[in-house]
């Protein structure tokens, strides 16, 4: 075998090689293409279920019920007790009520606003925290 005859053979096998190889990418791109179009299928799928707001909310809207309260930690739930108490207060009004400072009770009832627990209104310059539906307190 010659020169000329072993090269061919060498370029032969590298062409091989990067065929194969090129199949191999093929593949797999076809793979991401259909994970790609499954993705954009939930995607779609969710947000029809999002553009359903009165559905969604009332599913995942928390309510604050007695065993709600309980679940909540003792620094939060503090809040929410003074709160029922008040009605509706700023966070100076909640500090005087638990005794903590005004920053703890501003920062605990803008952690529970988040949580949906608590609603706030800015009244001028003061916020308002208040519960949208309080729920029965006996004595």
């Amino acid at each position: 075998m010659g020169k000329a005859e072993q090269s061919t053979l060498k370029v032969e096998l590298l062409l091989t090689k990067i065929v194969d190889d090129l199949d191999l990418v093929n593949q797999k791109l076809d793979s991401l293409i259909e994970l790609n179009e499954k993705i954009l299928k939930t995607q779609e799928e969710f947000q029809k279920v999002g553009s359903d707001k009165s559905h969604f909310e009332t599913e995942l809207k928390p309510e604050l019920d007695p065993m709600s309260l309980l679940s909540l930690p003792m620094s939060l739930r503090k809040t929410v007790i003074a709160l029922y108490k008040l009605e509706k207060a700023t966070a100076e009004d909640l500090s005087k009520e638990t005794k903590r400072l005004r920053a703890v009770e501003s920062a605990s009832a803008n952690q529970l606003v988040r949580m949906e627990y608590l609603k706030k209104k800015r009244t001028g310059r003061e916020v308002y925290f208040y519960i949208e539906s309080p729920m029965e307190i006996r004595k």
